[in-house]
């Protein structure tokens, strides 16, 4: 039996969530796409959360196509992510997996300008290119911190790393 809601992977436990999140590498040159919820202070690569009985590149392809209006190629998966922070008085432990993508259609650049704006739900979000520098990517907070480095460094294979909030 097919199911007809979707139901992102996400559990609420009093005041600690979990959730399951895929997210995008999508280059320009020396730039890379970063986007934010503008009742925000950081940034993030685009993308979403899982929903169930969906694989995080399918999940990708489905963000992207929702909240930039094109479609993509989702690449390789090149970084998984334990993510244990805090967000709007939740204690969050977030499983991030973050895949090369590349646009099907042409979509604006600008150096310093917001090149993109969309409601996704409940949220308004914008979309901007971000130096692929450690300079330029610490300017726009880029969360979680560890996905700064690798940008930067762009190693080869599968990284993981578990990255926690200072308590």
């Amino acid at each position: 039996m097919a199911e007809t809601a979707r139901t992102m992977i996400v559990m609420d436990s009093g005041e600690s969530r979990f959730q399951l999140r895929a997210g995008a590498l999508i280059r320009h040159g020396d730039h890379i796409l970063i986007h934010r919820a503008l009742t925000d202070n950081f940034w993030s690569l685009p993308g979403g959360r899982v929903e169930f009985h969906e694989a995080g590149a399918e999940t990708l392809a489905r963000e992207i196509e929702e909240e930039i209006g094109c479609k993509a190629t989702i690449g390789p998966l090149r970084f998984i992510i334990e993510n244990f922070f805090e967000y709007a008085g939740r204690r969050v432990h977030e499983l991030g997996f973050y895949y090369e993508a590349e646009l099907l259609q042409p979509f604006p650049f600008h150096e310093t300008e917001i090149v993109h704006r969309v409601k996704d739900g409940s949220a308004d979000l914008e979309f901007r290119w971000a130096p692929s520098t450690l300079i330029g990517l610490d300017r726009f907070d880029l969360v979680p911190t560890p996905i700064r480095n690798l940008i930067i460094t762009n190693p080869a294979g599968i990284q993981h790393f578990v990255r926690r909030d200072a308590a």
